[in-house]
C-alpha cells in the first residue's frame, strides 16, 4: 500500500507519527543520543519496510511494530553493555504532579518499567499510550487474551516494584 512512497511523503508520515516514535526511544533508550541514534534507526527500518506494508493494519499500527521490533532488538543486541535505565526517569512536571506522593509514586513506575524486560516494557508502553488491547495484540503479534493475561501481571509485578521502592524510601 506504501509502494512508491515520494520523499516528501514519507517525512510528512514520519511528522505525523512522530510522537509514537519519540515514546518508544524514550523507553528504550537511556541518553539523548542514544535516542536520536534509536530515532535515526527506526526511520530507516520504516524507510526499508515501506515495500512490505500490505495495508492490513492501519499505518500506526505498523510505525509501531517496526519501532518497537528494531527498539527490542537493539536492546538485545547492546544487551551485554545494557545500563539500567533508572536514572533517565523523566522528571515529571510539578505543575502535574502538585501532590509529592503522587510524584514519588510517578518515578517509582518508572523506573519500575525501566527494570521490565524489553516486551514487557513495550506492552506496557503501549497500555500507557491507550491503545486498545486488540491494538496492543496487533502491534506486539499476539493474541488479545494473552495481552490481557501479561498486563494483569505486569500491574502486579509494577505494584510490588514500587511498594518495594517505597518500603526502602527510594523516592
Amino acid at each position: 500500500m506504501l509502494q512508491g512512497v515520494s520523499d516528501r511523503d514519507f517525512e510528512r508520515l514520519i511528522y505525523e507519527n512522530q510522537s509514537l516514535i519519540i515514546s518508544v526511544c524514550n523507553v528504550y533508550a537511556s541518553t539523548q543520543a542514544d535516542r536520536d541514534d534509536l530515532f535515526q534507526e527506526i526511520t530507516l527500518n520504516l524507510w526499508k519496510g515501506l515495500a512490505s506494508f500490505k495495508g492490513k493494519a492501519k499505518v500506526s499500527t505498523w510505525i509501531y511494530r517496526v519501532s518497537l521490533n528494531t527498539a527490542i532488538s537493539r536492546v538485545r543486541k547492546h544487551k551485554k553493555s545494557r545500563v539500567l535505565y533508572t536514572e533517565d526517569v523523566p522528571e515529571p512536571a510539578q505543575s502535574d504532579l502538585t501532590d509529592k506522593g503522587l510524584e514519588s509514586q510517578f518515578v517509582a513506575l518508572y523506573r519500575g518499567i525501566n527494570k521490565l524486560k524489553p516486551v514487557e516494557r513495550a506492552i506496557v508502553l503501549l497500555y500507557l499510550e491507550e491503545k486498545s488491547y486488540e491494538e496492543i495484540s496487533e502491534i506486539m503479534g499476539i493474541t488479545k487474551s494473552n495481552v490481557s493475561v501479561r498486563l494483569v501481571r505486569l500491574k502486579r509485578k509494577l505494584e510490588k516494584m514500587i511498594k518495594a521502592s517505597e518500603k526502602e524510601g527510594i523516592q
